[in-house]
């Protein structure tokens, strides 16, 4: 439908030459009418209406419901922190329960220090704080008793008659460098052997575990040289039978007195010295017997 122009809506052409003039009320009932006769021709629905959504979608959605927050569980073993004795353990490793050594950073005891010993991940027990310090001796003031498997391991190596297992508490925080176990050359006994391994078993990082092997390594060539005849200290000895013959040398010695002996105890030759740092003396196989005071440890010389 086309409607007149704004400036022309109260005229029509009628004819050639002609113009007759429709009042504007009239004008307005004929197009009203139109629209109405159009819309009865569609059902009685007009093209806004067609296009008009016949009903308005929800906005609102329904909200999920909040899973509940799960219990803390830092080793992810399924226990809750809250209920887990061992929460950063997902094996659940027996531990030792905190214990605080005081430990002595001078030889004269005047600065004492005190380290508490937590577990590590490992399983064993942590020095890192008492190795950063360096004590020279360490004090656990109190009974240890083995909880872990790597402390039931160190108490069965160690040979204790008791199970306190303080004293390798002590020996793993200890950083004495003027320990005998740490002298080049030292040889651990027979009894030092198995509590120097049992410390290792406890804390094999130790900064000096390299030469606590060593000592063990050195112990037990000793045992086997004392075994075979060819290591032994200050006495009189059987030649061939107690002592093999042989070159041997001592050294630091003061006051040192030797002889070789015949079968009648008489002497085939001897030798002292006030002091010195090296003295060697050669034992042959027809030698009786061998004695020497004062002068220590005989070994095979190199």
């Amino acid at each position: 439908m086309t409607f007149p122009r704004p400036d022309s809506d109260r005229t029509r052409w009628l004819g050639p030459g002609l113009l007759r003039r429709r009042p504007a009320g009239l004008l307005l009932a004929a197009t009203l009418a139109t629209v109405g006769l159009s819309a009865c021709g569609n059902g009685g629905t007009t093209p806004a209406a067609r296009l008009t959504p016949s009903a308005t979608p929800s906005t609102s959605a329904a909200s999920p419901t909040p899973s509940p927050t799960p219990p803390a569980d830092q080793d992810r073993d399924g226990i809750p922190d809250s209920s887990d004795t061992y929460p950063t353990d997902p094996k659940n490793i027996p531990q030792q329960e905190p214990f605080v050594l005081t430990c002595y950073l001078t030889d004269g005891f005047d600065q004492s220090r005190p380290f508490t010993i937590l577990t590590g991940k490992d399983g064993r027990p942590d020095f890192t704080e008492a190795w950063a310090a360096k004590p020279v001796s360490c004090d656990a003031g109190q009974e240890i008793r083995p909880v872990s498997p790597v402390e039931e391991a160190a108490y069965k190596t160690s040979g204790y008659d008791d199970s306190n297992i303080a004293v390798l508490y002590q020996m793993c925080a200890e950083v004495d460098a003027d320990d005998a176990y740490v002298e080049a050359g030292f040889a651990a006994s027979s009894e030092q052997i198995p509590e120097i391994n049992a410390a290792l078993t406890l804390c094999p990082g130790h900064p000096y575990a390299k030469k606590w092997r060593a000592a063990v390594r050195q112990g037990k060539a000793d045992a086997e040289l004392a075994a075979q005849g060819r290591l032994f200290e200050d006495g009189t000895y059987r030649v061939g039978k107690e002592i093999k013959p042989g070159t041997y040398v001592t050294t630091d010695v003061d006051g040192c007195y030797w002889e070789r002996q015949d079968r009648s105890g008489n002497t085939i030759d001897n030798y002292f010295t006030n002091g010195a740092r090296r003295v060697q003396v050669t034992i042959r196989s027809s030698d009786y017997a061998f004695h020497s005071e004062n002068c220590g440890e005989w070994r095979p010389a190199r």
